[in-house]
């Protein structure tokens, strides 16, 4: 594409707003605009590409010190102006804000296209609109030429590493540190190796957080291979289900996390039906063919091998056993790019994970979000450790901490103000963040919590709410890209049932006994929501049967299922109500007295589900109230159950 150089284009006020990321062709962009039209970048941009910009005009920019957009005001007073920064939201927003409230037209120009977008500049009229349009030119310059079909993520993180520096720390667990190179070397050796040793494409996984476990993941990426991620901590009876949904023969695991997690029962059942790989033997016998081939293919950076570039999670399922959720690595990718587009995570960031790869919010934003942005990221094995956590957060200096509700409130119970003294943002997802944790961390450690909303079937981030963005009560706004509609709900007067598109929405599901079901059209999340004018997103509640007990969904029908087997008669009902310590709680209700939860337990135990399937207690009632149907109206006795009438 030529340079553009009409006189009178250059010189009337406007900002050429350009997203700096690693997709960027910033010389060739650069040469689109004339010498004599002034750049202003912030400082990244200026350490990375200080000499490309030679002897132009060039203006540092600093949200934190509005003094520094005094020289582009004064610039906008002759003509236009190139905006260029990279991983700064602050900065994109208060730009964008000066122009538009002085109607100075925003123009978006592609640097991974050198497509300068003069069709579509900023509305000056809507500020919702205005925000809309700004986050998703950087969604858009963030994803680059990548369609959602395309990505592979070991591709993307051999990407990543070429610009963020191969010799870059970009993960640490509990035994050491990993530069990028190391990851992809191990990647490249032990991926040689799995191509060889391992026929089926779909390979389960059940390893905790670690340096090991990401460069698994990424070896399996680049062996073409999908892994399936098993949840560890669910019991037996749902492991088992979950491997026989996704047509799982052979496993990826470990002595020492087996030992040290106690786990020889789920050991012990798993080996008598598939094939257990431990990781010790697996290097141990990884032979000099592999690792020759794997070093050469390292040198040359070669591209994954061809494969379906999925990854399968599960959630609860309406048949008691778990369905699986089929991920591409374009959804999971689109996530990350579309988080990356409304808050800002830079490489100056260190981050802190110890929520499960099992779970799309650990795997996602705690895992395969900082690989690929350049953060740098401490993994660490149980989120459970309360007192630990902090310790290692004040001693790695850490910026960013995930958790849900539960866990962040005992993290901040457990915590000086010393050890989370760097933190920049405390994120929580997977359940509803209770108002007496987020105030207790502001008065504590004087931070706002950040709370997300999502699912595992949409990568899992929908809807995030920031700092810059900020609402209380809601989980924030819409992340760009995604697509809603409300659907009206018989006996809700305020929002509706929420429906999504978009390029994180999944593949499809795996159902035990079915096989694949694609996701066609619009995805029903089964929970309502209300939007307001500005767009910000309130969870008015879910519809589906299920409980959230401490991030975790537990079917309500397979408890009542579980109950009927224990006490030999089916007239129970099972519903969820507020509990402050775990997000939610189990109510049994019955019209049989006297009873005990022991038989519960003990069946529980038995078959080999989690203790969170048994109620937290006992409820009796004279008769069930009922719909016109003759089903439980579940509304109406878990109304009862919460006003104490049952």
């Amino acid at each position: 594409m030529k340079a553009l150089s009409s006189h009178h284009r250059w010189n009337t006020p406007a900002i050429y707003l350009l997203n700096v990321t690693l997709y960027t062709r910033f010389h060739e962009t650069l040469a689109l605009f004339p010498a004599h039209v002034p750049v202003f970048v912030n400082a990244k941009v200026q350490e990375r590409y200080g000499a490309a910009l030679g002897s132009r005009q060039v203006g540092v920019i600093d949200a934190e010190r509005p003094i520094t957009l005094k020289p582009l005001m004064e610039a906008l007073s002759s003509g236009a102006a190139l905006v260029a920064l990279d991983t700064d939201q602050r900065g994109f927003q208060a730009v964008a804000r000066y122009a538009t409230e002085r109607r100075i037209p925003v123009i978006p120009v592609y640097g991974h296209s050198l497509v300068i977008d003069e069709e579509h500049p900023l509305p000056f009229d809507d500020p919702r609109s205005a925000l809309d349009t700004l986050q998703h030119f950087l969604f858009q310059s963030y994803m680059g030429p990548r369609t959602v079909a395309s990505v592979n993520l070991f591709d993307e993180l051999v990407q990543s590493a070429r610009y963020y520096g191969e010799d870059r720390v970009i993960v640490k667990d509990m035994m050491g540190s990993a530069r990028y190179r190391d990851v992809l070397l191990q990647s490249y050796v032990l991926g040689t190796a799995l191509r060889r040793m391992i026929r089926r494409h779909r390979v389960g996984v059940m390893l905790p957080n670690s340096v090991g476990h990401v460069v698994v993941l990424f070896a399996m990426f680049y062996a073409g291979l999908t892994p399936v991620m098993l949840n560890y901590s669910s019991g037996v009876q749902t492991v088992v289900d979950a491997c026989e949904t996704a047509g799982v023969d052979v496993i990826l695991t470990s002595r020492e996390f087996i030992e040290k997690g106690q786990l020889q029962e789920l050991e012990q059942a798993l080996t008598a039906r598939y094939k257990l790989h431990y990781m010790e033997d697996v290097r141990k016998e990884i032979g000099l063919g592999a690792k020759l081939a794997g070093l050469w293919a390292f040198r040359r950076r070669r591209p994954a091998h061809p494969g379906s570039n999925e990854i399968i999670l599960f959630t609860s399922g309406s048949e008691y056993r778990p369905r699986g959720v089929v991920l591409s690595h374009g959804n999971i990718y689109a996530n990350v790019q579309q988080t990356r587009s409304v808050i800002d995570f830079g490489t100056e960031d260190r981050m802190l994970n110890a929520m499960p790869m099992f779970h799309s919010f650990g795997l996602t934003a705690g895992a395969l979000l900082p690989l690929i942005a350049g953060i740098q990221v401490y993994l660490y094995p149980s989120p459970l450790h309360y007192k630990r956590i902090p310790e290692i957060c004040g001693q790695e200096r850490s910026t960013i901490l995930f958790g849900t509700s539960s866990f962040l409130e005992k993290y901040g119970q457990n915590a000086t103000p010393e050890q989370f003294a760097h933190l920049r943002y405390a994120v929580a997802g997977a359940e509803r963040l209770k108002p007496e944790v987020e105030q207790a961390w502001l008065q504590k450690f004087g931070l706002q919590i950040m709370q997300g909303y999502g699912a595992t079937e949409t990568s899992p981030i929908m809807s995030l709410d920031t700092p810059i963005n900020h609402k209380q009560g809601s989980v924030g706004r819409f992340l760009p890209g995604l697509r809603y509609r409300l659907e009206p709900v018989d006996g809700i007067e305020q929002g509706g049932l929420l429906h999504v598109q978009g390029p994180n929405v999944m593949k499809g599901y795996l159902v035990h006994g079915e096989g694949f079901v694609e996701q066609t059209g619009w995805y029903n999340t089964g929970d309502v929501v209300d939007v307001d004018e500005d767009g910000f997103v309130t969870i008015v509640g879910r519809l589906k049967r299920f409980a959230k007990i401490a991030g975790e969904m537990i079917s309500l029908n397979l408890v009542e299922q579980l109950a009927a087997r224990a006490y030999g008669d089916p007239a129970f009902a099972a519903v969820s109500i507020p509990d402050p310590a775990r997000g939610e709680r189990i109510v049994l209700v019955t019209t049989h007295r006297g009873l005990t939860l022991a038989p519960m337990r003990d069946l529980v135990d038995r078959m080999g589900y989690s203790r969170m399937h048994v109620p937290a207690e006992i409820r009796v009632i004279d008769e069930f109230p009922l719909l016109g149907s003759g089903k439980t109206d579940y509304v109406t006795l878990k109304a009862m159950v919460e006003k104490g009438r049952a």
